[in-house]
C-alpha cells in the first residue's frame, strides 16, 4: 500500500476523519441534549427509533473505522522515516480506541436497565461521556501522529 496513488490515500483519510466526526460529534449531541434541563422527554416510539438510528450509525462507524484504521495503519507503517516514538503513539491511539468501542458496545448480558440507571447520573459522568472523552483523546493522538510523520518526512527529504 505504500505505492498506493495519493487520491486512494485521501479518499481513506477522509473516510476515517468523516466517520470519527460523525462518532465524537454525535457523542457530543447526545450529552448536549441530557444535559439540556428543560428538554422534554421523547415520546417512546420516537425515542426506539432514535435508538435504532443511532445504532446503525455506531455499527458503520465502527467497521469504517476498523478497516479505514488498518489500511491507513499499514500504509504508513511501510514508510521508511517511521520511528519507535511513532510506533508507541500509534499503538496508545490503538489501544485507545479498542477502549472507547468496547464501551460503546453493550456486552450481550446488559439489559434494558441500563437506560434507567444513567438518569441517575450528572451527564458528565455517563458512559456516552466517556467514550466522547476517548475520541477527543484519540483525535488529539492522530494530530501528533501526523505532525510526528511530517517532521520525519522533512528530515528525509
Amino acid at each position: 500500500m505504500a505505492e498506493s496513488p495519493i487520491v486512494l490515500l485521501v479518499a481513506l483519510r477522509y473516510i476515517h476523519v468523516l466517520a470519527a466526526a460523525l462518532w465524537v460529534g454525535g457523542g457530543i449531541v447526545v450529552l448536549a441534549a441530557r444535559a439540556a434541563a428543560n428538554m422534554p422527554p421523547l415520546p417512546g416510539a420516537t425515542s426506539a427509533a432514535l435508538g435504532r438510528t443511532v445504532g446503525r450509525l455506531v455499527g458503520t462507524g465502527f467497521a469504517v473505522f476498523v478497516v479505514t484504521g488498518v489500511l491507513l495503519t499499514f500504509n504508513r507503517l511501510a514508510e521508511q522515516s517511521i520511528d519507535a516514538a511513532y510506533i508507541a503513539v500509534l499503538v496508545s491511539k490503538t489501544l485507545l480506541a479498542l477502549a472507547m468501542f468496547r464501551l460503546a458496545v453493550p456486552s450481550r448480558r446488559q439489559s434494558e436497565p441500563q437506560a434507567a440507571t444513567s438518569d441517575r447520573q450528572p451527564w458528565w459522568q455517563s458512559r456516552t461521556a466517556i467514550i466522547v472523552g476517548l475520541g477527543l483523546a484519540i483525535y488529539l493522538l492522530s494530530l501528533v501522529l501526523n505532525e510526528m510523520a511530517e517532521l520525519s518526512f522533512r528530515s528525509v527529504g
